[in-house]
């Protein structure tokens, strides 16, 4: 009986890390060939969007647009880190404030909705550089937003 179970433990441990394997070994691959020729433009980090037929102008004018998008993010996603760890701070004291609690979550709603603004203009001024066919390819190939628990582990994806 002992042995029994031995076994099945040693196989379900063998199953597990064959499942672990492949799930790793499935990334999602992020380059697409149009017509035989590939076309690329940088997008969130390491995130590449491919644009077809995309222009060195076009590469170099959504590369400086990104730049400034990033430099005018960085602060508030700062100053939204800043106001998360003081509503943790608030919510786990012996005494919780409500009332301040209540303020800083009304506070980090707005910042939320300023930075959600912000992104979707930086996503028109990409769309305005675009031909009509690379902003359909744009418009139905938008990165997945990274939110909830499972990306609480890479900030920079927020």
């Amino acid at each position: 009986m002992l042995r029994a179970k031995s076994r099945q433990t040693m196989l379900l441990a063998a199953a597990v890390m064959v499942l672990a394997g492949s799930a790793y070994a499935q990334k999602p691959d992020m380059e697409m060939e149009h017509g035989g020729r590939r076309c690329m433009v940088e997008g969130r980090g390491e995130h590449m969007m491919m644009i077809p037929d995309i222009t060195e102008q076009q590469k170099e004018q959504i590369k400086s647009l990104r730049v400034e998008h990033m430099k005018e993010m960085k602060p508030l996603r700062n100053q939204l880190a800043e106001k998360k760890a003081r509503l943790n701070t608030l919510t786990t004291a012996d005494k919780v404030d409500m009332s301040e609690v209540n303020k800083i979550i009304d506070e980090i709603g707005k910042m939320k909705t300023g930075i959600m603004k912000l992104k979707e203009q930086h996503r028109q001024d990409v769309r305005k550089l675009l031909t009509d066919d690379q902003r359909l390819f744009f418009d139905s190939h938008q990165p997945m937003h990274h939110e909830g628990p499972q990306h609480k582990a890479m900030p920079h994806m927020r």
